[in-house]
Formats: C-alpha cells, sequence, structure tokens
C-alpha cells in the first residue's frame, strides 16, 4: 500500500477527511412512487386523477373561435390561446405550448377515462368532447367544452360549409352539363361571323398582294438574268482582249484587278445587310425590297394585311379547338351538322 503524507495521516486520524460522496438531484416536484412508471399507470392515474377546481380550464367561443386561458408553469401566469377549428390540430396547440413557454418539456392531450388524444386530431373534432385534460409537465388541468347549442353550431359548421361547397360544385358541374352545347354553339357562331368578316376584308388585299408577288419575282429573276448577262460579257471582252488584241501577260493584271474588285463589292454587301452573299439570300432581298416598294406604290396596307392574317390564324385555331370532341365533349353528328351549315351559309353569302 502506498504510504500518505504525515498531514493526511492527521486528518484521517481526527475525522476531518470525509470520503467523497455522490449528489443526486430529483428534477421532479412529486415523489418518485407517484410517477407513473408505464402506460398503463399513465392511464390509470389519469382516469383516477382528482382534478383541482382551480386549475379547471373553460373554452369560450368568439366569433367562431375556441379561446382558453393555460396557466404555464414558469412563469406562473395564466395566457391565452386562439385556436381555428379547421387549420389548427392537437398536435399544433401542444407546439404552441412548448413555444410559448421553454419550461414545458411535456404537452398532451387526454379524454377524460385518460386515453391519450393523437396528435392530428382537428380542433374542431376535439370541441366535440364535453370534457377533456391537458397535460403540462406534471400538472393536470381539466377543460370544459362549450355547452350551449349556439357556440356548439359554430364549431360544426365547418362541415356543413364542406357540405354546401360540394353543392355548390355539383350544381355547377350540372349546369355545365346543361348549358354547354348551348354555348358552344353560340361561341362558334361567332367565331364563324368573325372568320367570315376577316376573310371578306381580305379578299381584295390577297388579289393585290398575289398581283405584287407576281411582279416582284418577275423583277428578281430578270435582275438574276441580267447578272449572269453581265459576267457573260465580261468573260467575252477578256477573252477577246486575251486572244485578239493583246497577250495574256497584258490582260493578267486586269483579270486579277476584276476578281478582286468581285470580292470588294460581296464584302460591301455583308457590311450594308449584315449577311453573308448568297444567291437564295441576295434573290430574296430583290424580292422583298420591290415588293414594300410596288406595295406603297399600290397603297397596299402591309401592317393591316399581317394583322387581318394574324387574326385569321387565331380564329380558325379557336375554331378547331372548339370542335374537338376529345376535348370539349361534344357529339360527332353535331359537328358535322355545323359543317354543313356553315358550308350552306357561306354559299348564300
Amino acid at each position: 500500500m502506498k504510504s500518505v503524507g504525515p498531514l493526511a495521516h492527521f486528518l484521517l486520524q481526527n475525522g476531518m477527511a470525509k470520503r467523497p460522496c455522490v449528489l443526486y438531484r430529483n428534477i421532479s416536484k412529486k415523489p418518485i412512487d407517484e410517477l407513473p412508471s408505464t402506460s398503463t399507470d399513465l392511464n390509470h392515474k389519469m382516469a383516477t386523477y382528482q382534478v383541482n377546481p382551480e386549475k379547471s380550464i373553460k373554452v369560450e367561443v368568439e366569433s367562431g373561435l375556441p379561446m382558453l386561458e393555460v396557466p404555464l408553469p414558469s412563469r406562473l401566469e395564466k395566457c391565452l390561446f386562439i385556436l381555428r377549428p379547421i387549420s389548427d390540430t392537437v398536435g399544433s396547440f401542444c407546439k404552441k405550448l412548448k413555444d410559448e413557454d421553454k419550461g414545458v418539456e411535456i404537452a398532451a392531450v387526454y379524454k377524460i377515462d385518460g386515453t391519450r388524444i393523437s396528435t392530428s386530431v382537428p380542433i374542431e373534432n376535439l370541441m366535440l368532447f364535453p370534457h377533456f385534460r391537458i397535460r403540462i409537465n406534471d400538472q393536470i388541468f381539466d377543460v370544459e367544452t362549450p355547452a350551449t347549442n349556439g357556440d356548439t353550431d359554430i364549431l360544426k359548421s365547418s362541415d356543413k360549409l364542406k357540405g354546401l361547397q360540394q353543392l355548390k360544385a355539383t350544381v355547377a358541374t350540372l349546369y355545365t352539363v346543361l348549358n354547354v352545347d348551348g354555348y358552344k354553339m353560340e361561341r362558334e357562331r361567332k367565331l364563324m361571323v368573325a372568320l367570315e368578316d376577316v376573310e371578306v376584308n381580305l379578299k381584295p388585299m390577297e388579289k393585290i398582294r398575289k398581283q405584287i408577288e407576281n411582279e416582284c419575282e418577275l423583277y428578281s429573276k430578270k435582275v438574276l438574268w441580267g447578272g449572269l448577262i453581265a459576267m457573260g460579257v465580261q468573260t467575252g471582252i477578256f477573252a477577246r482582249l486575251t486572244w485578239i488584241d493583246y497577250s495574256w501577260d497584258i490582260v493578267e493584271p486586269c483579270t486579277y484587278f476584276a476578281t478582286f474588285s468581285t470580292v470588294i463589292a460581296t464584302f460591301g454587301y455583308y457590311i450594308h445587310t449584315k449577311q453573308s452573299f448568297e444567291y437564295p439570300s441576295a434573290e430574296q432581298r430583290v424580292f422583298t425590297q420591290q415588293f414594300h416598294k410596288r406595295a406603297k406604290k399600290q397603297k397596299f396596307d402591309i401592317t393591316e394585311y399581317n394583322n387581318l392574317k394574324t387574326l385569321q390564324h387565331e380564329i380558325k385555331a379557336d375554331l378547331k379547338r372548339l370542335r374537338d370532341p376529345l376535348q370539349q365533349h361534344l357529339p360527332a353528328h353535331r359537328l358535322a351538322s355545323l359543317e354543313s351549315e356553315a358550308a350552306k351559309w357561306r354559299l348564300e353569302t
């Protein structure tokens, strides 16, 4: 055994030094034997627990919202909680208790017989019990719900509201089924009238457009043939200068400058149009320039024509969607009769 010092030996002999002891802290305010050890004991004690009348809580209903004052353990004061019957649940109510007082470690709701109520139960269903109990840590509070018929009807109004909404939805569906055919026919008639007006306005403009397009197409072809003739004439001139008037040594610099001038011309075309020089794009550009020039000369409004064409396309798309039996649930025989009526109407007008 290891020897101890003189001072320690003296203290041990005189009883001045004591062995270390372990300190235990009882967190609960109640004796250990009073706390439930199992769920069965908890249910039994909740059922047989005699609540102090001073700890009784009464629920009051104002504007359809249940309100109750719950004593909080930390500050020893009552706190008012306003619950929403439809959106709030028992779990959200317990969470509000814990958020309001950080000293609340256990928050649960029980029936009078000790059965714990699920956290997913809505508040409106909880208020159907005449009495229930709230457990906050080791304290139990007896809660009394509204007993008057008026307050009970207000709390039960959510179910009636749901039924009323379902009834409204059913009536709306029935109204749609009974009136959809008439509405679709009236809508189709209006679209056909609008399409007829657009086509009437487009008819003279289409005639002028086709005339201008034919003239511009002829002009663009003349420009292309003119370019081909110019290149042929240039080739003939260089051939005469090379083999008849002069020799190749003299004409070669001229051909070089002619080729380089063509490159300069194509680069200038790109600077002016921001497009590479290609024969189809050049032809389309000549066609477009001539079309705008001749349209202005013949007082052809291009903007109005484009707007009418866009409107015509939109009306046709609406008619196609309206006549689709898979989307609009229209009978096939009705669609056939509409087509025949539209054909007769066009022939008469």
